[in-house]
């Protein structure tokens, strides 16, 4: 066990909560569990309708180390905002000098703090990424970086990786920052796929970011969720509208990064053409739109050498037509969700969850 006499002093986690009653102890568990003791476990409860409220509180009661927050409904970054700011009207020192978010669905590793406070310290960063299993049931889980990479990226590097969805990704779950990070930045309320929205903000303020992939989160991938769910909403071009952002920022400040920017651009669109395919959406006039969009970046992402394989393989499909991304990715699809969805049925709706 390590404590506050290492000097890395308290270490804040905010976790927003929203209608997870069945799923809420295995994550709370899993932070008090922590090898690392000394954490400030910021439970945010979203305007919950189930039990969340008062598991909340029960935690706060029983140990120190948690805090319940309450606030009316108004998503996950208005949730994970409120625990910035809980945090920030903490007094120095007490405060502590570190912050971490995680989803109240998923669940993390005993090692999960420490692992981020020691890859920090040896490399000198600003922000720290440890890897994470995908779960999709407790004993079907797939490691997404099996070779468990370590490394240390410049901010200029981290910014690229961003754009191409590489090692240093936009997810805020699997992460510790240095909490200065978030003086100025906050997440976008009212917007889905927030994490695009403000990584890459984050990721500015560094001088350095670092990562140890050896998994220490568990992400809960579900079929039932906003971003992986059966029902089409439009706020899922929230994707589109951050992504495009996000490549216009980059294309100011990083005139070097142009060629990645583009690739962020045609993700953005070949994901969002995926979740009509997955939601069984139709609107012609819609995917006409994101494939031309795709379609003007195409000969750019297409001759970067850079570019990742699975954004060349979805161009490529793109190129007959629509129809054909659609045939290619449904078989693709389908496949995937028979392999996964075993032993995950039940599991309740949540809020958005985003993955890189």
């Amino acid at each position: 066990m390590r404590n506050a006499s290492t000097g890395w002093g308290p270490v804040n986690i905010v976790v927003p909560v929203y209608n997870v009653a069945d799923l809420l102890s295995r994550c709370v568990d899993s932070l008090l569990a922590q090898t690392y003791e000394d954490v400030r476990i910021v439970l945010v409860d979203d305007g919950s309708t189930d039990d969340c409220p008062a598991i909340c509180d029960r935690y706060a009661e029983q140990d120190p180390r948690v805090t319940s927050l309450h606030r009316t409904n108004g998503g996950l970054s208005a949730a994970r905002n409120t625990g910035i700011d809980h945090v920030f009207s903490i007094e120095e020192p007490s405060r502590g000098r570190y912050i971490a978010f995680v989803d109240s669905d998923d669940w993390v590793e005993p090692g999960y703090v420490e692992s981020m406070l020691e890859t920090l310290e040896a490399s000198g960063a600003d922000a720290a990424q440890c890897g994470h299993f995908i779960s999709y049931a407790p004993d079907n889980e797939d490691d997404k970086d099996p070779a468990h990479t370590r490394t240390t990226l410049d901010r200029a590097q981290a910014v690229e990786s961003l754009c191409r969805n590489g090692l240093w990704d936009v997810t805020a779950w699997n992460k510790l920052y240095r909490l200065d990070l978030f003086r100025q930045i906050r997440y976008p309320e009212g917007l889905l796929y927030e994490d695009t929205a403000t990584t890459y903000l984050i990721t500015q303020e560094c001088d350095r970011v670092a990562a140890d992939m050896t998994p220490q989160y568990h992400y809960a991938q579900r079929y039932t969720s906003i971003a992986n769910g059966t029902t089409w909403k439009d706020s899922k071009l929230d994707l589109v509208l951050a992504g495009d952002r996000m490549a216009a920022w980059v294309c100011e400040h990083y005139p070097d990064l142009k060629t990645a920017a583009a690739e962020k651009r045609a993700y953005v669109r070949l994901s969002t053409l995926s979740q009509m395919v997955n939601t069984g959406h139709h609107d012609k006039d819609l995917a006409r739109r994101l494939r031309r969009e795709v379609l003007s970046v195409a000969p750019t992402v297409l001759c970067d050498r850079r570019a990742s394989k699975r954004d060349k393989l979805g161009i490529l499909a793109l190129l007959p037509g629509f129809w054909c991304y659609r045939a290619i990715w449904s078989r693709y699809y389908e496949a995937k969700r028979n392999r996964t969805v075993a032993g995950s049925a039940g599991t309740p709706d949540t809020t958005g969850k985003e993955q890189s």
